[in-house]
């Protein structure tokens, strides 16, 4: 099996340019139900996929899963913007079960000023290493949350979620899309992209998603479309955590913040 390539952490890529419109944003928000912040990870999307496949090569991208995004916002996507996208891979760490690798991206309006800055973090399932190298993503929660929620609501995916937001974010993963190839990769079937959850999941937790600054989740578990996302939110000194169950209450993103 290849092996990861360290020389590539802290590697900045070129910028790649992205024209925000009016009919992707209106795409995304028909997929995920409303307008989301989470529309921010599209321009990102090919670059993250490309930066990641430097680190590891097709071998190792196999076994990869979603770990967790973190979202980091300074004024919203607009139509009309034309989005300079850079990214790194910025952190490779080895655990027991397999290897962690962290992609840092960094989002500019024509002018250079920092739209959002957002963390991406891939786990190799089965490919333990010894690494150590650069950074990690900033720290999520460790513990779930404490009391009751302040609210709770219920969303039904529909059956045709993983190929609407495929085709609304750039992201065709096969595991989304072809039974056959999620079988492959070790699940029962087509399951819902993750970045869909945490768009759906943040109707819930946003009262005012132009208000957000920071939008973070752990994927813990897949959901598979035709169940139901059930999002529980808590309030907090900043902003609010929040958890998602799937119709059997196993937890699917965890350690979710919004803050103001």
């Amino acid at each position: 099996m290849a092996s990861f390539d360290e020389s590539v952490v802290g590697r900045w890529s070129d910028e790649r340019r992205f024209d925000v419109t009016a009919e992707g944003l209106a795409a995304y928000a028909d997929a995920v139900g409303s307008p989301s912040p989470v529309y921010a990870v599209v321009p990102t999307m090919e670059l993250v996929f490309a930066v990641a496949g430097t680190a590891a090569p097709a071998d190792l991208r196999a076994r990869v899963v979603h770990g967790q995004q973190d979202l980091f916002f300074h004024r919203p996507l607009r139509v009309g913007d034309r989005v300079a996208v850079r990214a790194a891979v910025v952190g490779l760490h080895g655990k027991r079960s397999g290897t962690v690798a962290t992609i840092r991206v960094q989002t500019r309006d024509a002018r250079g000023e920092l739209l959002n800055e957002q963390y991406v973090t891939e786990f190799y399932r089965g490919v333990p290493t010894g690494l150590s190298v650069g950074t990690p993503a900033p720290a999520l929660p460790a513990e779930p949350p404490a009391g009751e929620p302040v609210r709770t609501a219920t969303h039904p995916l529909p059956a045709d979620l993983p190929r609407r937001y495929a085709d609304a974010s750039g992201d065709h993963n096969p595991i989304h899309l072809d039974d056959g190839a999620a079988r492959a990769a070790g699940l029962p079937g087509v399951i819902v992209h993750g970045l869909a959850s945490l768009a759906i999941a943040g109707r819930a937790v946003l009262p005012d998603a132009a208000d957000v600054s920071r939008l973070s989740c752990r994927f813990t578990r897949p959901i598979a479309p035709g169940d139901t996302l059930t999002t529980r939110v808590w309030a907090n000194e900043r902003g609010y955590r929040f958890e998602c169950h799937d119709s059997a209450g196993a937890t699917v993103l965890g350690a979710g913040l919004a803050e103001a």
